[in-house]
C-alpha cells in the first residue's frame, strides 16, 4: 500500500541535534523538502523521500547517536507565490515581459531595478513584492547607476514604509546597515563565504574597500584569531562597521579604519598583511600597488574584484592583476582561482581573481 500525500517516513532527533541531522540527510538525498518538519516534546521530525537503508542508518548512528524511525502525518509546504503571478492580470499583457526575475532584499528591504516603461506601476510592482514576501516592509526601486565616491545610487520608494536603515544576517553575522548610505549586495553572499573560507588563524587581513564589514567579520567568526583591518572611506559605511564588529563580537579582530585605502596604507598599515581583499570592481586595478605595498616582504594573496567584458572576461581581469602586480615590482606566484561572480549588464561580468603574489 503507497504513502498518502501526507504520510512520511521519518527520522527523529533532539532539538539540539536538528542542524546536523538537517545537513547528514542532505548529503544523502533523503529530506523531503516538500514538508514542514514536525516538532514536539523537545524533539524535530524530519520527513524523508523514503525509509532510509541499513548502511543510511548507520552513517546516521554514527554522526548523531540513537535516532528515532517512523512514519507520521505531515503538513505540505505551500509553494511560494512568484512576482509574476501575483501581477497577471494587473499589468498590461505586453509589460509582463519586463518584469525582473529577480531583486535584492536586504534585511526586511527589497531593492528593484524597473525599465522606464514600468516606472509608472511601481506602487503595484512595489504591492507585489511585499504580497510575495512577507517580511519586506519596504520596498525601494533603483533611481540612477551606483555613482560616486561611496558607489551609491538613489533609491526611490515604491511601497511600504520606515526608514532604509536595516539589519541584514548572513552566514550566521548580523549587519546594520543603511541602505541609501552605504554600498552593500546580498549577492555576494557566496563570495564573503568562500573568502572567508580561506582564511586561516593568525592571519593579518587588509580590508581595502570594507563597506559595513561582510568580509572581515566573517572572516573573524570562521577562523578565529586574525587581525582584519577594514578600511572604508564613506563615514556611514565605518559608523556601522563599527557597529557590527561589537554584534558580531570580533572586537579587537576586526579593527574598523575611517580612510582612504592609499592613506591607511601608507600611514601605517604597509608590510603587515598576508591576505588583501580588493572589492572595488570598478576602481581596483588602481589600487594593485598600494595591495602590494600592504603585503608582507615575502608576499601572500590577493582577493581582487573587477569588471570584464566579452569574449574572455576571466582572461581580462588576469592581465589587468598581472600588469598592475608588474608595475608595483612584484610578481604573481601562482593563481588559485579565477571567477566570474556575476553579470552587470550584457557580455560584462564582475571577475574575481585569486592570486599568490610573491
Amino acid at each position: 500500500m503507497g504513502l498518502s500525500s501526507m504520510e512520511r517516513p521519518y527520522v527523529g532527533v533532539r532539538r539540539e541535534l536538528a542542524s546536523r541531522v538537517l545537513r547528514v540527510l542532505k548529503e544523502l538525498g533523503l529530506l523531503d523538502r516538500s514538508c514542514r518538519p514536525i516538532r514536539k516534546e523537545g524533539l524535530v521530525l524530519f520527513p524523508l523521500v523514503r525509509e532510509p537503508h541499513e548502511d543510511e542508518l548507520e552513517v546516521l548512528e554514527e554522526k548523531l547517536g540513537r535516532v528515532e524511525v517512523g512514519t507520521a502525518d505531515f503538513r505540505p509546504r505551500e509553494k511560494p507565490r512568484r512576482l509574476l503571478d501575483v501581477l497577471s492580470g494587473s499589468l498590461p499583457g505586453e509589460l509582463m515581459d519586463l518584469v525582473p526575475r529577480s531583486f535584492d532584499v536586504v534585511g526586511d528591504v527589497a531593492i528593484i531595478e524597473l525599465p522606464e516603461p514600468l516606472w509608472p506601476y511601481r506602487s503595484l510592482v512595489g504591492s507585489a513584492i511585499m504580497a510575495v514576501h512577507k517580511k519586506v516592509r519596504l520596498v525601494l526601486a533603483k533611481g540612477g547607476p551606483v555613482s560616486g565616491e561611496f558607489r551609491l545610487r538613489e533609491l526611490v520608494p515604491i511601497a511600504g514604509s520606515g526608514p532604509t536603515e536595516t539589519v541584514h544576517r548572513e552566514h550566521g553575522c548580523i549587519f546594520r546597515l543603511d541602505v541609501a548610505k552605504v554600498y552593500f549586495s546580498p549577492r555576494l553572499s557566496f563570495e564573503h563565504a568562500r573568502v572567508a573560507s580561506q582564511v586561516r588563524k593568525g592571519e593579518v587581513i587588509l580590508d581595502m574597500f570594507a563597506g559595513v564589514g561582510p568580509f572581515s567579520i566573517l572572516a573573524a567568526k570562521r577562523a578565529g584569531v586574525v587581525l582584519a583591518y577594514a578600511v572604508d572611506v564613506n563615514p556611514w559605511a565605518f559608523h556601522y562597521l563599527a557597529q557590527n564588529v561589537v554584534l558580531n563580537k570580533v572586537r579587537g579582530y576586526v579593527v574598523p579604519v575611517l580612510s582612504d585605502a592609499s592613506e591607511a596604507v601608507r600611514s601605517g598599515l604597509k608590510g603587515l598583511a598576508n591576505r588583501v581583499i580588493m572589492n572595488l570592481p570598478e576602481k581596483a586595478h588602481e589600487f594593485l600597488d598600494v595591495a602590494c605595498e600592504a603585503l608582507r616582504p615575502e608576499g601572500g594573496m590577493i582577493h581582487f574584484y573587477t569588471f570584464a567584458g566579452a569574449p574572455e572576461p576571466e582572461q581580462e581581469a588576469l592581465r589587468v592583476l598581472e600588469e598592475g602586480v608588474g608595475r608595483a615590482g612584484r610578481s604573481v606566484r601562482q593563481i588559485l582561482a579565477v571567477r566570474r561572480v556575476r553579470a552587470i549588464g550584457p557580455f560584462r561580468w564582475q571577475v574575481v581573481v585569486d592570486a599568490e603574489v610573491a
